[in-house]
């Protein structure tokens, strides 16, 4: 059936017609799922390119249905501008998608714009000049109707242009393909679809004689394309799976990261891993530069998961901690994965020599303060008063120096004990000992106690709580000046308004000094702000890394209050 469009012009739409149609409305529909994508790397272009794949086949299957040459004219010049940029949208994908973007120099990008905005402008403008094409005739197929064209020098120089980008952009899948399994099935889903399409377009634009040589079947070849697109956008996560792995690659990071197919072969390395294990390279099996596993049947990732890596980088030796994670795509399925080294040398080498410094303090000083003491106990039985009080002296300097190093020995397990997993501790059950063994100790000092049962709190370890609660009760004994000194320590458990449970320790002494408390708060010392020592440095490390919170108030009438938020166990 014809028809007349409004402007009089006969219209009589063939099967090509809604052939074409078909395949607009399906790029169309695949341009609108993508546009939530539209800020992941290579989603502009693809669905720059689906939209103008999309454009030219709706309008040359329209064109396709006028019966005039005049009208088929206009309509072919808007067909070829819009496809105009196909070759360069689609070798901006491929590159874009490949991590080539190098590739993309000043020169390269010039001709990149320059191609399709001259073809365009000299398509739309071909009746002046004729460099597109210089003749134009109706041929008809039986219903259908379609220009045969003499093309000119801008067409083929156009065409030269698409036939070295297009089969580029076409090589740069076929390597995603056959390098990673991690992007086979989108790349090859994409390899797959564009094949249809660009063999159409050599045949046409050769001017092989089929029979219709006149048509020109690369719109209606999409038609293969759009569901191919369709399937890597929609089933394989196309705008999604490269980007995952890309945003955990961050060129210029100190870490090193190193993302695997599902095979454990690399796919893509940054600089630092590269270095850190001495020169992987894309395509090579992770078990090259990882330990494998006891059977020798490849690398256990979960088992170097968590792990201590040491290697020479730039001829120094570094440490790195080694972490895995997994990528999954939005079904659910295992498509790779990645290791990550942080450099931890500066931390180690802090350890290393915090733990050598403990045993100093362990040992070596707590020996040689043993020898001063022997010496002061001899001094005790001098016959003159002031030597037996200069030997009280040195003697409480000792255990004090002996003390300390014992603080500095608890600071030093804290430290292990920070980031483990945590455990379920009776909170009164616990302190409970704690209290009782205070009271033998200092008969002289009244210490109240309300520790209900069965309140129980999250520590990385019960030993953390144990020092806290040491430390607090001999600050607030032993610092206690008051005439009847008193101690007073409750358990709050966790209310539904209140996310914490929280361990109270009340003295009637003469308060925690102002130093000590502006150096907690501030979270450092310094040579104008410190306290006396490492006590309520201890409590503070060791209840933040449970995973609590420490607060100093005042008593009233007299004295101090320090307060334990901890993690109630659920």
């Amino acid at each position: 059936m014809t028809t007349h469009l409004p402007i009089g012009v006969p219209w009589d739409p063939t099967l090509y017609t809604v052939v074409g149609v078909a395949a607009a409305w399906l790029f169309f529909v695949i341009a609108v799922a993508g546009w939530k994508h539209r800020t992941e790397p290579a989603a502009k272009a693809f669905l720059a390119l689906i939209t103008a794949l999309g454009g030219w086949a709706l309008v040359y299957s329209l064109q396709l249905g006028f019966t005039t040459l005049d009208a088929q004219l206009a309509w072919q010049r808007v067909a070829l501008a819009i496809g105009g940029p196909v070759p360069t949208l689609w070798f901006l994908f491929a590159v874009q998608y490949s991590n080539r973007e190098a590739w993309l120099t000043r020169p390269v990008r010039v001709l990149m714009v320059l191609d399709p905005v001259i073809f365009g402008l000299l398509t739309l403008t071909n009746p002046s000049h004729g460099l597109v094409w210089s003749d134009a005739t109706l041929v008809s197929y039986g219903a259908l109707n379609a220009l045969d064209l003499t093309f000119g020098p801008g067409y083929y120089l156009h065409i030269l242009y698409t036939y070295v980008v297009t089969p580029t952009g076409f090589g740069l899948l076929v390597l995603s393909v056959l390098r990673s399994a991690l992007y086979r099935t989108q790349a090859g889903l994409l390899v797959l679809g564009s094949i249809p399409p660009l063999v159409a377009n050599v045949t046409f634009s050769l001017g092989y004689d089929w029979g219709m040589a006149a048509v020109d079947f690369t719109p209606f070849a999409f038609l293969v394309t759009g569901p191919c697109f369709g399937l890597a956008l929609f089933r394989f996560d196309l705008l999604e799976r490269v980007p995952v792995a890309r945003r955990r690659i961050i060129a210029d990071a100190d870490d090193g990261f190193v993302v695997l197919n599902e095979s454990e072969r690399i796919v893509t390395v940054n600089p630092a891993a590269t270095r850190i294990l001495d020169g992987a390279a894309d395509g090579d099996p992770i078990r090259e530069y990882v330990p494998a596993s006891p059977d020798d049947d490849g690398v256990d990732l979960d088992a170097i998961d968590g792990t201590t890596l040491t290697a020479t980088v730039d001829g120094q030796q570094r440490v790195y901690d080694v972490s895995r994670s997994t990528l999954s795509d939005s079904h659910g399925r295992v498509v790779g994965y990645v290791l990550q080294f942080r450099d931890v040398t500066d931390r180690h080498t802090y350890q290393q020599r915090l733990k050598v410094a403990n045993r100093v303090l362990r040992h070596d000083l707590r020996n040689q303060m043993n020898v001063i003491t022997g010496w002061a106990d001899e001094l005790g039985k001098h016959e003159s008063e002031e030597v037996r009080t200069a030997s009280k002296q040195i003697t409480a300097t000792a255990d004090g120096l002996i003390e300390l190093g014992e603080q500095v020995r608890l600071l030093v397990e804290t430290a292990d004990y920070v980031g483990q997993a945590t455990e379920s501790v009776d909170l009164g059950a616990h302190v409970e000992p704690l209290v009782e063994r205070a009271r033998r100790t200092h008969p002289e000092v009244r210490i109240d106690a309300e520790l209900p049962s069965d309140t129980r709190v999250l520590v990385p370890h019960a030993k953390l709580l144990t020092i806290s609660v040491e430390n607090l009760l001999e600050n607030a004994i032993e610092h206690n000046d008051a005439d009847r000194p008193r101690v007073r320590v409750t358990v709050e458990p966790a209310t539904g308004a209140d996310a914490y449970t929280r361990l109270r320790i009340g003295d009637n002494g003469p308060g925690i000094p102002e130093a000590e408390l502006e150096a907690l708060r501030a979270g450092n010392e310094t040579p104008l702000k410190h306290g006396s020592g490492l006590g309520l440095w201890l409590v503070h490390w060791t209840v933040t890394a449970a995973g609590g919170t420490v607060a100093f108030d005042r008593n009233e009438p007299r004295g101090s209050v320090v307060t334990l938020a901890l993690r109630p166990a659920t």
